[in-house]
């Protein structure tokens, strides 16, 4: 088994949730791909005809909320999913404004500065993520 879905499995169990096949399908998808998928993207890819839509809604919300997953909004109104910074890494997104391709992008332009600290600070907020998505051509 995949170390990421061992990790999911675990983390699934100790919350008191079954590991059901959808749920394990849904995460294979995920583990596979190197760009967030939208909910139908990840359920063609599927190819189980026993799984309909509304188990893999079911199972990526159950994700969001264990925060095994992130929900990313990209400007076109359709939410997209990839597996969470820690079991993926912490990465960014270049999206194409003409085809909507999108390219992760590892490296950071914020880390090394405090920026986080520094806003957070300044409005009594604690910063525990970020997310950057750049728009283009």
């Amino acid at each position: 088994m995949i170390p990421e879905i061992d990790r999911i499995r675990t983390l699934l169990t100790a919350a008191g949730c079954a590991w059901t096949r959808p749920r394990a399908q849904v995460l294979a998808v995920l583990t596979a791909v190197a760009h967030p998928l939208r909910v139908e993207e990840i359920h063609r890819r599927l190819g189980d005809p026993r799984i309909n839509l509304s188990s893999v809604y079911r199972a990526l919300h159950l994700f969001h909320r264990l925060n095994v997953v992130r929900r990313l909004l990209l400007g076109d109104g359709a939410a997209r999913y990839e597996l969470a910074e820690a079991y993926r890494g912490h990465h960014h997104h270049l999206v194409c404004d003409a085809c909507g391709r999108i390219e992760d992008v590892s490296r950071c332009p914020l880390e090394g500065r405090d920026l986080g600290a520094a806003l957070g600070a300044a409005a009594a907020f604690a910063v525990r993520s970020h997310s950057l998505e750049l728009f283009g051509l």
